[in-house]
C-alpha cells in the first residue's frame, strides 16, 4: 500500500537549474594567470648557439639573472654586447683584458649609481659562460678581469648532466 504524495508535493514545478558562468570564469582567469607567472620566471637565461658549448657537470643549481660575460670560440660578449672581437686579440703577456675592464667597470659604476639612487643593492655577482674547449689561459684571464673589476662573485655556467 503506497502513500498518496501530500497536496503541497504534488502541485510543486520542476524548476531548471542554471550554471553561474561568472565564477567559473574568474577562476580560471586566476589559475592561467598564475601559471603564466610561475612559467615566466622561469625561463631560460641561457641561450645556446654554435659558437658557444657550454661544459657539462653533475651538479648545479639555476642560473640567477645577473651580469652575463660570454667567452665562445672566437670572441667575448658582455650581455650579448661584443667587448673582444677576437680572442687572438689577447695580449699574452697581460692579466687583465682591458676592453672587458672597460666595459665591466662601466657596469659597476651604473650598479653603484642605482644602489645610490634607488637602494638596490650592487651584488658583485657575474655569470660566466665559456665555451667547454676554451683554454684555461683565457678563462682565467676573464676571471681576473672580473675580479679586478669588482666582480668578484662569479658563477660558471654549465649545463646539468642528465
Amino acid at each position: 500500500m503506497a502513500f498518496q504524495p501530500s497536496k503541497s508535493k504534488k502541485n510543486l514545478t520542476k524548476e531548471e537549474g542554471t550554471l553561474n558562468m561568472n565564477s567559473m570564469m574568474d577562476m580560471m582567469t586566476i589559475i592561467l594567470l598564475f601559471l603564466l607567472k610561475s612559467f615566466s620566471t622561469e625561463g631560460a637565461l641561457v641561450t645556446p648557439s654554435e659558437e658557444l658549448r657550454l661544459p657539462v657537470s653533475q651538479q648545479g643549481e639555476k642560473p640567477k639573472k645577473e651580469l652575463n660575460v660570454t667567452v665562445s670560440k672566437t670572441m667575448i660578449l658582455v650581455n650579448d654586447q661584443v667587448v673582444v672581437p677576437a680572442l687572438n686579440e689577447i695580449p699574452k703577456d697581460q692579466m687583465i683584458i682591458s676592453p672587458l675592464a672597460a666595459k665591466l667597470a662601466e657596469y659597476a659604476q651604473q650598479e653603484k649609481d642605482l644602489e645610490i639612487e634607488v637602494g638596490k643593492e650592487f651584488t658583485h655577482e657575474v655569470n660566466i659562460q665559456g665555451d667547454e674547449n676554451l683554454p684555461f689561459e683565457i678563462l682565467f684571464k676573464v676571471m681576473f678581469t672580473c675580479s679586478r673589476t669588482e666582480f668578484y662573485k662569479m658563477r660558471l655556467v654549465t649545463i646539468k648532466k642528465g
